[in-house]
């Protein structure tokens, strides 16, 4: 019996991001008239989703986190944001290994692009046997990403905080959601991008450091 308990909860350590109705969590979507997303001379800054406070698997976010990335530079060195006010972060640019330029010249600074809204749950649930042609693979439905540990595609690129200097904890990444289809700005981005949120189809990870409230996205793909 106590080698089966610890191959469950083994199993069940892993916190999945599954999409759910019903969950407080979302993916895509607007945001609110309260929330001001900064700019940046070089990149349109995406609005793609929220992660309320009500989050018992993240306890160490006590406010809404409002997703926001500068999709269309080059995120494979981690881009930062100090959310010390929640509703109105600001882009960090000192201190920071990101590379501001551009990825695609075409793409206006200004561009507005929105992802249509799904809500999720943060769920530990055990894997399914679903028949993907002639193989039985194991998956959980719905699921979008994860929490926990980060599952590095390339080389560990753990960002460090620009204004503590501390290593910064990981909250959680996502993986392609062909759901999450762009409703508005596909035509300006057409050319370069699926039409749905795909983070160049790897992942995109995203950390915390408390005590100043910065966030930071990496891509790896």
């Amino acid at each position: 019996m106590n080698i089966l308990s610890n191959i469950f909860k083994k199993k069940s350590d892993k916190v999945t991001l599954i999409l759910n109705p019903k969950g407080n969590n979302c993916i895509g979507g607007k945001a609110n008239s309260e929330f001001e997303i900064p700019k940046l001379e070089t990149s349109a800054i995406v609005y793609f989703g929220c992660i309320s406070k009500k989050e018992q698997h993240l306890k160490q976010i006590d406010f809404d986190l409002h997703l926001i990335c500068p999709f269309f530079i080059d995120l494979r060195e981690p881009v930062f944001f100090d959310y010390s006010n929640s509703k109105k972060p600001e882009l960090i640019r000192e201190n920071v290994p990101t590379d501001f330029q551009p990825l695609y010249d075409e793409i206006p600074n200004t561009a507005y692009v929105e992802y249509k809204k799904l809500n999720f749950i943060f769920d530990n649930p055990l894997p399914t046997k679903v028949k993907i042609g002639v193989h039985n693979i194991d998956m959980i439905p719905g699921e979008i990403g994860h929490c926990g540990k980060p599952n590095w595609i390339r080389d560990e690129n753990w960002p460090i905080c620009p204004i503590t200097g501390n290593k910064m904890k990981f909250l959680f990444q996502l993986a392609e959601i062909d759901d999450c289809e762009t409703l508005v700005g596909q035509e300006i981005i057409d050319e370069d991008f699926d039409p749905y949120l795909n983070f160049c189809h790897g992942y995109l990870y995203i950390f915390y450091e408390p005590e100043s409230k910065v966030i930071a996205y990496l891509n790896q793909y």
